[in-house]
């Protein structure tokens, strides 16, 4: 297998994953690390021409002149050592346990034992980090955890295997990936959406299983939370153009709501304030699990606040994609 890692300016965090890297069961020569760096200035592409790995497994570093991932992920394909058959899809902000590629290993193998060769690819569980390096980044975590903030993708809660359309950090069949074309270059962010729903359309199967786990950093800032939820709100409007089948109601809810209070204060204004009152009551309600949880009281306040800028966000995303450009500045 090899571990594809695109990168860009991943200094603070990319020592972790390199050394849990070197720290896997499998043998050493079971797999390839091959990481793309879309032109790091913080010191990231400095730290991995030094890096030599300990216990000797196979270890690329290429410019990555398209920036993006997608751009990235495309161009280690054409690095791939023929005898590569699985594609493991990392970021720098990740850290693995020592066992993350055997348990692919294993959860593929029990994937191909109920599809053969039908199934294309399959995803993981996304945790938050062990300890939040930031109070704003335990905010944003406790609302991606939230039932009203995780959705269906890359941050959803699911405790069985089983059949998904977006598998996040997903292993790949090399050959799948091939016979769709790889990944669409027009996608800054929702290219592995996109490449899902091809998979799915070409008769492919995606499951994803729960034994399975990364966890992931997350914003440290409310700004880049803020920037975040609009990157993700355009794209996946883009992506919705693209697929409808991968529209998900949920994400929708915030628009819904926000017409629901227009047509309340236009027809009957004494009725309009009691759903903003109760989307204050449900966002209250996440941050009081969320303390319950982390055992941070700043959460009571800080997760709603969250929550709030990334639904908002999301539907000025969402609302901005038919009519603008995307998104310019980084969100990290």
């Amino acid at each position: 297998m090899a571990v594809v890692i695109p990168v860009l300016d991943e200094a603070a965090h990319l020592p972790g994953l390199l050394a849990d890297l070197e720290s896997q069961d499998l043998p050493s020569s079971d797999y390839d690390v091959i990481i793309l760096d879309g032109g790091s200035t913080d010191g990231t592409r400095a730290m991995l021409d030094a890096h030599r790995p300990d216990n000797g497994h196979a270890f690329f570093v290429i410019d990555n002149p398209g920036r993006t991932v997608p751009h990235a992920r495309n161009l280690a394909m054409k690095h791939l050592s023929d005898d590569v058959e699985l594609l493991v899809e990392l970021i720098g902000h990740l850290r693995i346990e020592a066992d993350h590629l055997s348990s692919r290993r294993r959860a593929w193998a029990a994937g191909v034992n109920r599809h053969a060769e039908a199934l294309v690819a399959l995803g993981v569980r996304v945790l938050g980090p062990t300890t939040p390096s930031s109070t704003v980044e335990g905010w944003v975590d406790g609302a991606l955890r939230s039932r009203i903030g995780r959705g269906s993708g890359q941050f959803a809660s699911f405790s069985e295997a089983g059949r998904t359309k977006v598998p996040a950090f997903a292993t790949h069949r090399r050959t799948s990936v091939e016979s769709v074309g790889g990944w669409n270059t027009d996608f800054a962010t929702s290219q592995d959406s996109d490449l899902s729903m091809r998979l799915l359309e070409s008769g492919g199967i995606i499951e994803r299983d729960p034994t399975v786990t990364v966890r992931m950093h997350r914003r440290t800032s409310l700004l880049g939370h803020w920037r975040m939820a609009v990157r993700y709100g355009y794209w996946r409007g883009r992506l919705l153009r693209a697929h409808p089948g991968r529209t998900d109601p949920r994400e929708f809810a915030p628009m819904f709501g926000a017409v629901l209070c227009g047509v309340l204060a236009l027809s009957a204004p004494g009725y309009a304030p009691y759903p903003v009152l109760a989307y204050l009551a449900v966002l209250l309600a996440a941050g009081l699990g969320s303390v319950v949880h982390s055992r941070r009281i700043s959460d009571v306040l800080g997760v709603p606040l969250c929550l709030a800028m990334l639904h908002t966000g999301f539907t000025l995303g969402l609302l901005r994609s038919p009519f603008l450009g995307p998104p310019r500045k980084r969100d990290r």
